[in-house]
């Protein structure tokens, strides 16, 4: 992704818009993002949720979702949960552990992302994935710095 794809656009302030359809739209263009098949179906203050299906591109052998895909998602649900309560101009993932807890092959899967507490330069998120029949399959927390003043560019 090049800076030009995304010229104009603050991801944290349509993030605040709640508006699932237009934040699809923006963040399909990341190319991790579109490559997981990743899709925001729920955004509120100090929430997020999003879908993972069940694609060749996100397992390892033995048709089991791969950890890599877990975690990548993890992280976007906790980052978008953390850009609905950023009154700052950027932040970055500056923590983030993760229990699997389950082999996940039943997709599509649902991760949802809570806000613990949003401080002034952290916020701490608690992030849960789930298979379709609701069986949760990893457990994270996470820390977003809130960066003031600049922003994380190439």
């Amino acid at each position: 992704m090049t800076d030009e794809s995304i010229q104009g656009y603050n991801k944290i302030e349509i993030v605040k818009t709640f508006d699932v359809d237009r934040i699809n739209k923006i963040l399909s263009r990341e190319n991790l993002f579109s490559y997981l098949g990743l899709r925001v179906i729920k955004i509120d203050k100090g929430y997020a949720e999003t879908v993972l299906n069940y694609s060749e591109n996100v397992l390892r052998i033995g048709g089991v979702l791969h950890g890599g895909a877990i975690m990548s998602t993890i992280d976007y649900t906790g980052g978008l949960a953390t850009m609905t309560v950023n009154d700052g101009d950027d932040q970055v993932t500056q923590e983030l552990k993760i229990n699997f807890l389950e082999p996940m092959k039943d997709g599509p899967f649902r991760c949802v992302g809570k806000i613990i507490r949003a401080g002034k330069t952290a916020v701490v998120v608690e992030i849960e994935f789930y298979d379709k029949n609701n069986v949760l399959g990893a457990k994270a927390l996470g820390t977003w710095y809130i960066l003031r003043g600049r922003s994380v560019s190439k």
